[in-house]
């Protein structure tokens, strides 16, 4: 039978056990970013020797866990857009700890997988070319194209031309004075744009008939619509001036509009804001009178006026796309693809990395949609050669590269299958022909 002695032994054994237990008990918290210093959300974080045991980072990239340490292990972060990182806790960590509390921040890196480049094994289709004109511009209308040519150059004379994709000339017409570029619209309608004004294209018995457009009306509503779904149209209050914008949904019946996203490069609206402080008093005067006038932020005329001037000002891209039942946009500052419902309720947010890789110096714009095909392109450029990278819009992976066959091409397009763009041949010193190449993405023995 125990006696009294023993029973204080074995409860003085077990405080000690529990004592020892909680001073090996430690809160580990941090930040997780990527290359850029960005945080890096939705994160697992766990310890190598429990990996089921996981928190994700939240919106600002912070976890925190906790960790009963009995030898040494692993801090272990996974995330789909990037490569696993490994931290050891060992004595030496657990020796800084302060109050059982350890902070450890961790820094990714973005996945380094193989690229495979893939060129066309054809030689592209001339789809138009003339010695008597150069095409400045192209759009798709059905089994033709509509081309914006001209003989020496824009600003002295300008063309329209309707061609079939084998070379033939239907119809040629000599536009009005000054055009600029062709702009098809979410209803498909082309327009042809000048320096003045606007005009509808419209192709009747295979002649052309322009007629002008309200330029208002064009320019507020128009060219502002991405896209219709569901009985709504898609917009943007985008403006090249201003580092944040945002996508908004309107219904057929309504005219107010409802937000869906907001883009914003937060790093480029500090220093956007930054101007004010340094601009001169009577900037200064100018843009708080300018707030009391419209109700926009003094600090926004200031960043407008002065900061947009600047080399290390950028325009956002962060375009937005309907394909099949999801509506796709491609947020660059956030580096996520967020996925949307019919109803514009938030799916998914998908990590993208093309545009911050160290490839990054090559990504180009646009993005490039085949409507057809229901896939989607980056564009990169490297020594004078243009890529089209497929995005695999489960992960946001970029891994397939197709080279186009010619250098310093100009304004490439994507169709059912096929990749367009303008290029001056070396037969020509004077002319640029629309040219064609099947896309193939499907590597073979000889790539």
């Amino acid at each position: 039978m125990p006696t009294l002695r023993h029973i204080s032994f074995i409860f003085l054994l077990a405080l000690f056990n529990i004592s020892g237990f909680s001073q090996d008990s430690y809160t580990i918290s941090g930040k997780v970013t990527d290359p850029n210093n960005y945080p890096v959300k939705d994160a697992l974080v766990s310890m190598a020797s429990s990996p089921s045991k996981y928190v994700r980072t939240n919106d600002k990239g912070e976890y925190k866990l906790i960790h009963n340490y009995s030898s040494p292990t692993s801090l272990m972060v996974n995330h789909v857009g990037f490569s696993q990182s490994r931290i050891k806790i060992d004595k030496s960590v657990i020796k800084s700890a302060k109050n059982n509390k350890i902070t450890i921040d961790v820094r990714m890196s973005y996945k380094t997988l193989g690229e495979v480049i893939i060129r066309g094994k054809r030689v592209p289709d001339t789809v138009f070319g003339s010695e008597l004109t150069s095409v400045a511009d192209y759009e798709f209308a059905g089994d033709y194209m509509v081309l914006l040519s001209y003989n020496k150059s824009l600003k002295k004379e300008g063309y329209l031309q309707l061609t079939s994709k084998r070379n033939t000339l239907v119809t040629t017409y000599r536009t009005p004075p000054n055009p600029v570029r062709l702009f098809k619209d979410f209803e498909n309608r082309i327009y042809l744009i000048t320096k003045t004004r606007v005009y509808l294209i419209n192709v009747v018995q295979s002649e052309f008939r322009l007629r002008p457009v309200d330029l208002k009306f064009f320019t507020e509503f128009t060219s502002k619509i991405i896209d219709t779904v569901n009985q709504h149209f898609l917009y943007s209050d985008f403006n090249a001036s201003y580092p944040a914008f945002h996508y908004y949904s309107q219904s057929f019946k309504d005219s107010s509009g409802n937000k869906i996203h907001k883009v914003e490069n937060k790093f480029m609206m500090e220093l956007y804001r930054a101007e004010y402080k340094y601009a001169p008093q009577k900037q200064k005067l100018w843009a708080f009178r300018q707030e009391l006038r419209t109700g926009i932020d003094k600090e926004i005329w200031i960043g407008a006026s002065n900061f947009t001037q600047s080399l290390y000002y950028e325009p956002l891209y962060a375009p937005l796309f309907i394909n099949n039942d999801t509506v796709l946009i491609f947020d660059h500052y956030s580096d996520y693809l967020i996925k949307l419902d019919l109803d514009f309720n938030k799916l998914d947010s998908i990590p993208i990395n093309y545009h911050k890789s160290k490839q990054k110096k090559y990504w180009e714009q646009p993005l490039l949609k085949d409507k057809e095909e229901k896939k989607l392109y980056g564009l990169f450029l490297r020594d004078g050669y243009y890529y089209l990278r497929p995005i695999n819009l489960n992960d946001g992976s970029t891994l397939i590269s197709f080279k186009l066959r010619y250098k310093y091409v100009e304004n490439v397009k994507v169709e059912n299958g096929y990749v367009y763009y303008i290029y001056r041949p070396f037969e020509s010193s004077q002319k640029k022909f629309l040219y064609r190449e099947i896309i193939e993405t499907e590597p073979t023995e000889s790539n």
